[in-house]
């Protein structure tokens, strides 16, 4: 009997420490999966904050990059130039983050209601991996400042140009040079640019030996072997850029429209104290004719070809739309500034000078009230959505 009761108390025992063992390993094991579990949600909301920083970096990247396609070219209408115009300055509407693979940010352009040609926001929206996005918004405005001109003379053509030079009498000068005498401010520009590398290369090969020193500015060496100054500049306007900037001045206070097809005698477009803006219809463009001077100051556009062959003297931009013809034979051509065309043929016998000008340029931006060159856009104001009340700082 006794043996019996302690083989039953020994059981009782054993079967105690089974739950108690049982008991201990489930405790183990809870606190096991507590522990994976906070680790997790502590690995992903530091993923989660992580991702969050990398997404704001981001869109901050896409108001960068918009703001350097913008100002490469200037703006004179925010509405016209950037926001109507914004599939032809970003291209497709997402573009990926190189640094963070997954990542990518797209930017909306919009112009300020009751001031749509100064003031406007560009909204960029950030995307990364697990479905983190933040908006940005900059809020901006048009400064008054032009922006540089991509050359002393600028070929706006994507389209195969076909340069040409003849004679050696010519100068194109990219350094700044001031029109009342000696050197301007400003920095150097290409003597000529183009809107891609092969009109580059064919404007440079298009100079023969002796006039490959006739083309000076930025990045011009004397050799040997000579350099001319002919650069590639992407981020200068197209020609449907072009064209509505154009449109945006001819849309400013200004005299009547000129269809003169031919320039003989004396005539003035414009001074130094009054600058202003010509715009010659002619049917086919405008030629200067050798038997007069004509002078200008401010901005001239020519529908079509402008051909010089007087004498003529200009303080400002001319903006063509066509080729721009120096058949110089008997006078003498000079022109502060710069001249953005579609194509460019000098063919010499007197003279024929460009030089870029700050100077004259100021004198363009003057015409009409003021503020009509295109400008860069500046930064007012930078807001991260993720941190302001929906709907305010241009917000969604």
């Amino acid at each position: 009997m006794r043996t019996r009761s302690g083989t039953g108390r020994r059981t009782g025992q054993d079967g105690i420490a089974l739950v108690l063992a049982l008991l201990s390993m489930v405790t183990l094991l809870l606190a096991a999966a507590t522990g994976m579990l906070v680790g997790s949600a502590g690995m992903s909301a530091m993923r989660n904050y992580r991702g969050a920083g990398q997404v704001h970096f981001v869109a901050e990247s896409g108001i960068s990059e918009a703001l350097q396609r913008i100002n490469g070219t200037g703006v004179i209408n925010i509405q016209n130039d950037v926001v109507n115009q914004w599939t032809a300055v970003w291209g497709s509407s997402s573009h990926g983050f190189a640094p963070l693979s997954g990542f990518s940010y797209v930017v909306t352009p919009t112009a300020t209601v009751g001031n749509t040609a100064n003031a406007g926001r560009l909204m960029a929206t950030g995307s990364g991996i697990e479905s983190v996005k933040n908006i940005v918004v900059a809020n901006v405005i048009r400064s008054n400042i032009p922006s540089t001109a991509p050359g002393a003379i600028y070929l706006a053509s994507d389209q195969s140009t076909n340069a040409t030079f003849t004679g050696n009498a010519f100068g194109v000068d990219g350094n700044d040079h001031n029109y009342t005498g000696g050197a301007g401010p400003g920095g150097p520009v290409p003597g000529i640019s183009t809107r891609n590398d092969s009109n580059t290369q064919e404007a440079i090969n298009s100079l023969s030996a002796v006039q490959k020193d006739n083309v000076t500015g930025y990045g011009y060496s004397n050799g040997p072997p000579i350099v001319p100054s002919i650069y590639t500049s992407p981020a200068a306007p197209s020609t449907a850029m072009l064209n509505a900037m154009i449109n945006d001045i001819l849309a400013k206070p200004r005299p009547p429209d000129d269809n003169s097809t031919q320039i003989n005698g004396n005539a003035t477009y414009g001074t130094t104290a009054a600058p202003q803006i010509t715009h010659f219809t002619g049917n086919g463009g405008v030629t200067i004719k050798a038997n007069g001077n004509a002078q200008g100051a401010g901005i001239m556009i020519v529908e079509g070809n402008l051909t010089i062959q007087g004498n003529f003297n200009f303080k400002g931009l001319i903006l063509v739309r066509g080729t721009t013809q120096v058949t110089d034979f008997t006078g003498n051509c000079t022109i502060y500034g710069s001249v953005w065309t579609e194509d460019i043929q000098l063919q010499v016998a007197g003279s024929a000078i460009v030089d870029y000008s700050t100077q004259a340029l100021a004198l363009a931006n003057q015409v009409s009230g003021g503020g009509t060159l295109p400008a860069p856009l500046k930064i007012t104001s930078l807001v991260d959505c993720s941190e302001v009340p929906s709907g305010s700082g241009g917000c969604p």
